[in-house]
């Protein structure tokens, strides 16, 4: 299992609603999802993620799920929340109405099982009864063998009719991947049903994330655009490999000279033709990584965008778009919560009324709520999941941006080999991470990333043209061994890979970088060239 995120909907209960927040730090991701209703129906909130203890175990290894719930007008904001504590086996469900949901009214489990250092799926079965009491059932499995719990419930705190707010997953000292929350009428039992086996299919393999993000940046183009901008940025590999399984490596990979191939290329067999170069030009040794600090930026006050038209009716099971103009130096507006009015005492809410009458009652659970933005232009996507007509009388989104008075602070960080500069002269060379790098550590790990690739000039072979090889990927370390035209048996790291073909016939060519420098230069055994005219007059 890796450990980077994932997010996906289950394929027989769309979960369609909200946008993903940014994570506040790099063991906490926040879903603001939809509004939706405190059931009071059979149907259920399923919480699940993937986790892994087996390495960066720590002292208080633990999974949370936590949703906050919007209660009908001048009721309390509630609080449901799981905890799975990996260190002492021990599962605590809360509901109340304090904030800190530790101090809220709980019920615990014992499951010992959860000490193992070892791969596992952890689950949460929300519902509520017709009177809104709310009952926890957890859901672990291992092996491929899904264990229930005995359900706690809370008659004593019983939810007011009301909408989901926001959802929250929360991991420390482990690895998670694959959160999502789904409705469902019953609960998953089956194997299948709770870890979905057979339905999807693994076709990401990620690195642990490394660099520290406070703010997304400014982006255009198309989704794989921004991947290849972050991946030249934090000098990470993203690819499509041969089987259509994407992959992401960040820069540590370089790190450490390999001593054993991955795979073995040979003239006698799948080598056509190389190029070999070692150019002094390929020397950088004193590199400079132009970063912007994020950590003390404050921002100002919140920007209000109204959508105020009449009432606009939402029919049953059917959906409702506007779009709304933002200005570029905002950052993306979230869901808003459903309120009584549209927010003009109180922004980041949308009213959703059961007539057009402006005094008429608030409708709270029956609509979802999707955001998206593509640069300028935000569109709110309202799906009414209710059995009757309901009415948008409008919406107040909130966005932020960074204050006039605090704007990130443009930094740089340089690494340098003065053995190398000796040798070669100082070759700069500044490296703009557009953004996507936001701390100072960061910045000096990528300086002297690029200042220890850089520092000697590494030979170069290209134009590598070999039978196509699906095991050849980039990063991947090749041994090219040629006993009939250059004279080679080295080791070079694949950093470019093309593919064509054309009358019948496939080629992959490949652009290799030597995982070792040739050494440093020397003037031993050259001899000056004597002068042209040795008895030539002093000039005049």
């Amino acid at each position: 299992m890796n450990s980077g995120w994932s997010f996906w909907t289950k394929r027989d209960a769309p979960f369609e609603s909200g946008i993903l927040g940014n994570f506040s730090s790099p063991s906490t991701a926040h879903y603001v999802p939809a509004l939706l209703p405190v059931t009071r129906r059979s149907e259920g909130l399923w919480y699940e993620v993937w986790t892994d203890t087996s390495t960066y175990y720590g002292f208080d290894a633990r999974v949370e799920f936590q949703s906050t719930w919007e209660a009908s007008a001048g009721a309390s904001t509630w609080y449901t929340a799981m905890h799975f504590n990996f260190a002492d086996g021990s599962i605590t469900a809360y509901c109340g109405t304090n904030a800190d949901v530790t101090r809220n009214p709980s019920r615990a489990w014992t499951w010992t099982t959860l000490k193992d250092r070892t791969r596992l799926h952890i689950g949460m079965w929300l519902t509520f009864s017709e009177t809104g009491v709310p009952s926890f059932v957890p859901v672990i499995t291992k092996d491929g063998t899904p264990q229930a719990l005995t359900a706690g419930a809370f008659p004593s705190s019983p939810l007011p009719a009301g909408a989901m707010a926001t959802t929250t997953i929360g991991v420390q000292s482990c690895h998670a991947e694959g959160f999502q929350l789904s409705q469902h009428a019953t609960r998953p039992s089956t194997r299948e049903e709770v870890t979905q086996e057979g339905a999807w299919k693994r076709t990401a393999s990620l690195d642990t994330p490394v660099f520290q993000l406070r703010s997304i940046p400014n982006v255009s183009g198309s989704a794989w655009d921004v991947i290849t901008e972050i991946a030249r940025a934090t000098l990470a590999t993203a690819e499509f490999d041969s089987d259509g399984f994407f992959r992401w490596r960040d820069h540590t990979r370089w790190s450490t000279v390999p001593t054993v191939p991955d795979v073995v290329v040979t003239s006698a067999r799948e080598l056509g033709s190389l190029t070999v170069t070692e150019e002094i030009d390929a020397c950088r040794n004193h590199c400079t990584v132009r970063w912007e600090s994020w950590q003390r930026v404050t921002p100002s006050a919140p920007s209000v965008v109204r959508d105020s038209p009449a009432p606009l009716a939402i029919l049953a099971g059917g959906t409702l778009t506007r779009t709304i103009w933002l200005d570029d130096n905002l950052m993306d507006p979230r869901a808003p919560r459903t309120a009584a009015t549209d927010g003009a005492g109180s922004p980041n809410r949308i009213s959703v009324r059961s007539s057009t009458a402006a005094a008429s009652a608030a409708v709270l659970g029956a609509v979802e709520v999707r955001v998206t933005r593509a640069g300028g232009l935000v569109t709110l996507t309202m799906r009414n999941r209710s059995a009757s007509t309901v009415f948008y009388h409008g919406a107040t989104l909130i966005a932020l941006a960074p204050s006039e008075d605090n704007k990130p602070v443009p930094s740089l960080w340089s690494a340098w080999n003065t053995n190398s500069q000796a040798r070669y002269g100082v070759q700069t060379y500044e490296h703009d991470v557009k953004g996507w790098v936001q701390d100072n550590a960061s910045g000096q790990a990528l300086a002297e990333a690029l200042r220890n690739a850089g520092a000697f000039p590494p030979p170069l072979l290209q134009q590598v043209e070999i039978l196509p090889d699906y095991r050849i990927r980039l990063g991947r370390v090749v041994r090219v061994v040629d006993r009939t035209g250059a004279q080679l048996d080295t080791l070079a790291w694949v950093i470019g890979i093309k593919t064509t073909g054309g009358g019948g016939r496939i080629t992959q060519t490949l652009t290799l970088r030597g995982t070792a420098t040739n050494g440093l230069p020397t003037d031993t055994g050259l001899t000056p060239d004597p002068p042209t005219r040795p008895y030539a007059p002093a000039p005049i």
